[in-house]
């Protein structure tokens, strides 16, 4: 069981939770170190993870958030 899985955050604490690393301007920085975890081999992920989570960098850098 993974640390997410174990969490089970409802989804009101999820919506609440992405509002503050968005109103704190931290949702980039988790994105980015996510991203060069897996391209430096430290975490493991499919394809289409890194995909979406690059497309999500994307839209986090053109919202300027």
């Amino acid at each position: 069981m993974n640390k997410v899985e174990a969490l089970s955050l409802s989804k009101e604490e999820e919506s609440l939770l992405v509002e503050v690393l968005l109103e704190q301007s931290y949702a980039i920085e988790v994105v980015c170190s996510q991203i060069s975890d897996v391209e430096k081999g430290n975490k493991s992920v499919d394809e289409a993870k890194i995909k979406k989570l690059n497309a999500l960098y994307d839209r986090l850098v053109k919202a300027g958030v």
